[in-house]
């Protein structure tokens, strides 16, 4: 779709706002000194509140019915869709930064109070894509760490731990993009745009996944949405759960007396199945390991057995390792899956199946005591950040 680029006197604007809590605190700040004719509605936390008495804007509790352009921040995603499709019946411009594709207006970031660069750094309008580890904050790379300090706006998912996040920037916005199995907090289309909109406001943007990016990350097609629209990326990346996990489980992937190869697979497809080449899979000598298949464990075991695996075939769920949570489970394909209900396990999950398994016993190091990352409290969502879409 071509865009018809126009600017605006904002004091001439008849704008709205459409939220009253972090979100739309998070979006108002971006308007700070522009002397925008801006109402918001709803009933205000009190920061943005406060912030509305500094500019000078209205407050409302009534919900707008005309106007310009209505900008809509409420952080609930079905929220934002609401008023996105009122505004588009009413033929009023909206703007929903959460989900691009729903919005008829496009606010490009206000790139004129940045510092001028320093010399020899990376030039704005920059993506670094960044793989976070596992979870122990003490397994980022040197240059995760750098690029972390440097971001002007770090967009992160559910899986990146509260303590990683602490590590960047305290002057960076922070925006949460997280998705489980059954919630998408914000679509991947809506990712993809969100990263190219923010490096076109000629900002240093850090996208930041647990693990690697490139392993069932979805690193490939974040990247290839900026490569699309010509803007300068790189890959910075990160310790794999797999790896970081056999770690400090004490379960090697490879072992010359037990596994010469191991296999990284996906236990949901992207069509909502979980149809795989069991026969390879079930073949000996090899380690496997299931990233987000403990909605499938059933299956995966049967189809494991039923292709020639015995069923007394080592197998560990391990939850949000390297983290103070971690919880180890140890069985067979046969009698794990029976017990699952028991063990009361939530993702994140990595599974393990081999025989490397049962050197567990004897290699396993890690004292959760001393973990450096306390984990997820849910396992879904991260825990709650009081400097998270702060700034």
């Amino acid at each position: 779709m071509e865009l018809l680029s126009l600017q605006f006197d904002p004091r001439h604007l008849d704008a709205h706002l459409i939220g009253a809590g972090q979100a739309a605190l998070t979006l108002a700040r971006q308007f700070r000194g522009l002397e925008l004719a801006l109402t918001l509605h709803g009933e205000m936390m009190p920061a943005l509140s406060a912030l509305a008495r500094e500019e000078g804007w209205h407050c409302v509790a009534a919900m707008p019915q005309t106007g310009q352009l209505w900008i809509v921040a409420t952080g609930i995603t079905s929220e934002d869709a609401h008023w996105a499709e009122r505004a588009h019946q009413l033929g009023i411009g909206v703007y929903v930064p959460a989900c691009p594709e729903l919005s008829t207006v496009r606010l490009p970031a206000r790139t004129q109070a940045l510092a001028p660069e320093a010399p020899n750094a990376l030039r704005r309008g920059h993506v670094s894509l960044v793989g976070a580890g596992p979870g122990d904050p003490g397994l980022l790379t040197l240059r995760a760490l750098e690029r972390l300090q440097e971001a002007d706006v770090v967009i992160h998912d559910r899986l990146v731990s509260p303590e990683i996040l602490a590590l960047a920037n305290p002057q960076a916005r922070r925006l949460y993009v997280g998705k489980a199995r059954s919630a998408h907090s914000v679509p991947q289309e809506g990712i993809n745009q969100s990263l190219v909109d923010w490096a076109r406001g000629g900002y240093c943007v850090v996208r930041l996944k647990g693990g690697d990016p490139f392993i069932f990350g979805r690193g490939g097609e974040e990247l290839q949405a900026l490569a699309d629209a010509q803007l300068s990326f790189e890959v910075v990346p990160g310790i794999t759960a797999a790896t970081g996990i056999s770690a400090y489980t004490g379960i090697p992937l490879t072992h010359r007396d037990h596994a010469q190869s191991v296999r990284f697979v996906t236990g949901h497809l992207r069509n909502g199945t979980c149809d795989l080449d069991w026969q390879t899979l079930a073949a000996p000598g090899q380690t496997l390991v299931f990233y987000m298949g403990l909605g499938t464990l059933d299956t995966l075991c049967e189809q494991l057995i039923q292709n020639g695996l015995s069923a007394s075939t080592p197998i560990a769920l391990v939850e949000q390792g390297t983290t103070a949570r971690q919880r180890l489970h140890t069985g067979t394909l046969e009698d794990l899956p029976r017990r699952l209900a028991d063990l009361k396990a939530a993702p994140p999950t990595l599974i393990i199946v081999g025989e490397v398994v049962t050197l567990h016993d004897t290699l396993g190091w890690f004292a959760t005591q001393t973990a450096r990352s306390l984990g997820w409290e849910s396992g879904k969502h991260p825990s709650p950040l009081p400097l998270a879409d702060s700034r």
